[in-house]
């Protein structure tokens, strides 16, 4: 039988990570996650169901990859007021347990291009039946969490970005930005509407903010000011969220009476409808890219479990085998 080498001309490349192009065709072996992967682009739109988290919630925070994804913290109590500490990850199948935070909250924010390995908590509601909003932040390292730096305003359902290290909260009833650097949060520039329930995703210098049930634009992050972006075609809050500044996907959310379905998609400019969720809610998490996304718990009202994945038209990493 010839080898790989033979039919195409090359060896495998052996990658620490994704492989740093999206041409169709390549092929890899991942050597953080011990199997071999290849790039395959497809015209296929569509969310497919995934494997159902441990502990069903709400108000979670989320970071990661579609076979990679971090799930921590949100509401379990169905009607309570209580925060959890659980923490899960993903493996692009199934959810296992991670190391519990050191304060369980609910109504959390994240640094949504934070990894499994290295992530980023802030912000929320503090678990007690009056419960405390916090300014605590905490920080995942794949094995445990540690306390992180305070934020200056304390609050909740906060949109996030960035990473673990160059973080960026913004938004939850406030206008105020801040910055994290991996040890401590500046603040940046103000929001244009201060409207809790925005969802965000994109990096420090480069955000989104999307989402509430007043005003259909999102806004976008420089780095330093907030102006205004597309407007959604669907008024929501408490969307999930995934991807970059100039290629998001939101999806899901809450615009009374209903739990939503609906899935956009932004360019830069202006949103496009693609295809909807299986499961409408809101308070959910997302992670993974505007192609290959991940969407997991949230309220249907109640808290749920589901977990779905997204595949866009386009170049898409495909698992060849496990370890």
């Amino acid at each position: 039988m010839a080898t790989y080498k033979e039919v195409i001309g090359t060896s495998i490349t052996n990658i620490a990570g994704d492989s740093p192009t999206t041409v169709d065709g390549d092929v890899w072996y991942n050597s953080s996650a011990t199997n071999f992967k290849f790039n395959l682009t497809t015209s296929f739109t569509g969310w497919t169901s995934g494997g159902n988290l441990t502990t069903a919630r709400q108000g979670l925070g989320g970071a990661g990859t579609q076979t990679a994804g971090l799930a921590f913290a949100g509401r379990t109590a169905p009607g309570g007021a209580a925060g959890n500490v659980a923490t899960e990850e993903y493996g692009g199948t199934s959810w296992t347990n991670g190391g519990n935070m050191g304060t369980a909250k609910r109504a959390i924010g994240s640094a949504t291009a934070g990894t499994q390995t290295a992530a980023l908590g802030f912000g929320g509601l503090a678990p007690t039946e009056s419960p405390t909003t916090s300014a605590t932040s905490e920080e995942y390292n794949g094995t445990s969490w540690t306390a992180g730096g305070n934020l200056n305003t304390a609050r909740f359902y906060m949109a996030g970005a960035g990473t673990q290290t160059a973080g960026l909260g913004f938004g939850g009833p406030a206008l105020a930005t801040e910055e994290y650097n991996g040890t401590s949060w500046t603040n940046g520039g103000n929001l244009n509407n201060a409207i809790q329930g925005r969802a965000g995703c994109g990096l420090q210098t480069a955000a989104l903010a999307f989402g509430n049930t007043d005003v259909p634009s999102s806004e976008e992050y420089n780095g330093t000011a907030w102006t205004a972006g597309g407007n959604l075609n669907t008024l929501r809050q408490n969307a999930g969220a995934s991807g970059t500044q100039t290629a998001a996907l939101g999806f899901g959310g809450y615009i009374s009476p209903s739990f939503l379905t609906a899935t956009e998609e932004y360019d830069g400019s202006s949103w496009t409808t693609t295809t909807s969720l299986n499961t409408g809610r809101s308070k959910l998490a997302g992670a993974g890219t505007q192609t290959t996304a991940l969407a997991f718990g949230g309220s249907t009202p109640s808290e749920t479990a589901a977990t779905e994945e997204f595949t866009g038209a386009g170049p898409v990493t495909v698992t060849l085998s496990g370890s």
